[in-house]
Order: structure tokens, then sequence, then C-alpha cells
């Protein structure tokens, strides 16, 4: 008796149901995919320094060529096919330098790798109430993807006389939605540049 009273009551359920739930259900569009969540930008931020600090692991071939490629192409995927990255002006030039697309991210990436070895370019901490942190400063700009900024310490020795040096800098960056840099801007703060002895 007691399945008898289950299986009646199981079937009143199923067919108290309202049958515009079904055809709701049939003529609902399927749920949208689920979306990835954004990358983190401290995340992206610090993958960039880790590929930066790796433009000094090249070598030269048996015949004197100089194999930067591999660790500059690795630094140039992070960035979209348009994007923007700007220095201060070199000892040559007044005014920002402005490296466009993959080809002048490449040449730049390049350069900095023949002149600069032991690299050590790190995001600063900071320390209150006994507690360190790295500050990583970001915004979502009302077109999409995410925007962040860092201070950092750069140590680099130059390739030609082996001088190492200290100087402290601020990177700003923008990045799509899928983790790729648009847009970067580096600030070496050349007047508090302090050379590092032996």
């Amino acid at each position: 008796m007691k399945h008898i009273r289950c299986t009646a009551f199981l079937l009143l359920s199923i067919f108290s149901i309202p049958t515009s739930s079904f055809s709701q259900a049939a003529a609902s569009p399927k749920a949208p995919a689920v979306v990835d969540e954004p990358q983190k930008p401290e995340l992206l931020v610090d993958q960039w320094f880790i590929r930066l600090n790796a433009l000094n692991n090249w070598f030269i071939s048996m015949d004197g060529q100089e194999e930067t490629g591999e660790v500059v192409d690795r630094f140039v995927e992070l960035y979209t096919p348009d994007a923007y990255h700007q220095v201060q002006p070199s000892e040559n030039q007044i005014g920002p330098l402005v490296f466009h697309g993959h080809d002048g991210i490449r040449k730049w990436a390049t350069d900095f790798a023949k002149k600069y070895v032991k690299l050590g370019y790190r995001v600063d901490y900071m320390t209150r109430n006994e507690k360190p942190a790295q500050l990583f400063y970001s915004i979502k700009p009302a077109w999409g993807g995410i925007a962040a900024s860092v201070e950092f310490s750069a140590v680099y020795t130059n390739r030609k006389d082996r001088r190492r040096f200290l100087v402290p800098g601020a990177a700003f960056f923008v990045f799509d939605a899928a983790g790729k840099i648009q847009r970067a801007r580096l600030y070496m703060l050349k007047d508090e540049t302090v050379e590092i002895e032996p």
C-alpha cells in the first residue's frame, strides 16, 4: 500500500507541473557558454617581468651568431599584434620612443637583450605594520580588458663595460580581455640611478 501511495504521489507531481514550463524550456535559447574569468592583473604583470628578465638568457652560437630569437619571441608573445610599447628616450633621442606592433617590439626587445646582462627587474615591496606586499594598481577601462600599474626596481649590467646599476621605475599596462598587452609604458628614473660597486 505504501508503494502505491508513493507511485501515485510521483505521478501526480509530474502531471501537475504546468505544461508552459515544458514549452518554455524547449523554446528558450541555449544558455550562454561560461566565460572564463578575466586573468588577474598581478599574474599578467608578473609574467611580463619574468619574460623581461629572461631576455638575458640567450647564447652565442659556435659561428658567433647572437641567438636572441627564442627569448625575444617569448617576450613579444605577450603583446597584441597592434600593441604599443613606449620607453624613455635614449641618449641619442629627445622625447619618448614608441614601438608599434610585433616587429617594433621585437626590435626593442632584441636591442635590450644585446645591451644588458644579469637582469633583475622586480615589482617593489611595501611594508606596513610589519606586513610586506607587492602593490598592483588596476582598473577596468570602459572598453573592456584591464589596466594595471606597478612600481619596480631594476638591477642590470651593461654588457659592454660590465658596470652594474640599480634604478627605480614604474610600468603601466593595458591588457585586452584575453590578457594580451595592448599598450605598455615604462618609466626609469634616471636621476635616481645608482651604480652598484662590484
